[in-house]
């Protein structure tokens, strides 16, 4: 198994749970920025070898902040997937541009510019992580997660897939050798087809979809099967592992199929780290890739509090470390300092 860990980069703009006002990237709110190096030296210290990073934008320019970006160049190795969009684009795109055609537009100059700029430096970009719960934050009831939501789900989703598909399009158009990504909730009820949990996916392959269709949506034609390379599943929950790797790769046979984000912060009972890693272990597919979230001590989406399951706190500790490292053990040790 490939081991690898998310530095989460949500964002939140809008309102929480109790509907006090949240604003908040965690990429800035776990002190990320100021103690990356450090955090991606004790986190290859642990053994890991793939990691996930954001995005951030230079609001005041208009423009990607590339000093973030030169910074992520030289800790990549090869090994950072980069995150164009999690739950939030640029501020400087208003209410507007978001339900025009100018958000779409200006992501794809956006990301056209990074893969320029950065050949070969990441293994792969995300165009979106999670987009179903992006439109599901933005949409009526919930319109929580930006302040100009409030329109039904298909609404608000006509226009977030066609930004994400502006993304990767931008992004291939950039470096056409570049690796796409889109990770997405999976398996997280077994009553909700597979079709129905794969749409983020198959819209951007430009898959044919008569549930759009019939909800006056078309974005899927924009897509294409060159648009992305890599399925992300995001798996919280126990609904038979194997059988959610199999579904993934009976409907994308195409694409790469990886573990984008797992972790145990929904199951208490599996602390520590190592009970809910060997879920993966016992599948025995060495070149599975399969990547823990939170890598750090995030806030939560719904009231902005710190959140558990973290591999590696703000003072360097680690909590797990890869089983091979640690000689004569199954079991992970704690390396300190």
């Amino acid at each position: 198994m490939q081991y690898g860990m998310c530095f989460d980069g949500s964002v939140v703009r809008g309102r929480g749970d109790d509907g006090r006002p949240l604003h908040f990237s965690n990429t800035r709110a776990t002190g990320h920025v100021e103690h990356a190096e450090f955090h991606y030296r004790r986190a290859r210290q642990m053994g890991l070898t793939l990691f996930r990073d954001t995005i951030l934008w230079d609001e005041a320019r208009r423009q990607p902040d590339y000093a973030w970006l030169d910074r992520l160049q030289a800790l990549s190795h090869g090994q950072i997937e980069l995150v164009l969009n999690h739950y939030a684009l640029p501020e400087w795109l208003d209410e507007a541009s978001f339900w025009g055609e100018s958000a779409a537009t200006a992501m794809y100059e956006l990301s056209y510019q990074v893969a320029r700029r950065y050949p070969g430096a990441f293994r792969s970009y995300n165009v979106g992580a999670e987009l179903g719960i992006w439109t599901d934050w933005i949409a009526a009831p919930n319109n929580r997660q930006w302040p100009f939501g409030n329109r039904s789900w298909w609404d608000v989703y006509r226009q977030t897939s066609a930004i994400t598909i502006a993304i990767a399009r931008g992004l291939k158009a950039g470096d056409p050798t570049c690796r796409t990504a889109m990770s997405e909730p999976w398996g997280w009820d077994p009553a909700v087809p597979w079709a129905d949990q794969a749409r983020p996916f198959a819209t951007l392959l430009g898959q044919p979809d008569e549930v759009a269709v019939a909800n006056n949506c078309f974005t899927w034609q924009q897509g294409h099967a060159g648009l992305l390379d890599i399925v992300g599943l995001n798996i919280y929950f126990e609904n038979d592992i194997p059988g959610m790797l199999a579904a993934a790769r009976r409907l994308f046979p195409a694409q790469h199929v990886v573990v984008a984000e797992t972790g145990n912060l929904l199951r208490p009972d599996c602390h520590p780290p190592a009970l809910w890693w060997a879920k993966f272990e016992a599948l025995a597919e060495p070149d599975l890739e399969v990547s823990w979230s939170p890598g750090l001590t995030m806030l939560t989406h719904e009231l902005g509090e710190r959140m558990a399951g973290n591999l590696l706190s703000e003072d360097g500790t680690t909590h797990w470390l890869r089983p091979d490292l640690v000689p004569g053990a199954r079991q992970p040790a704690q390396v300190l300092g």
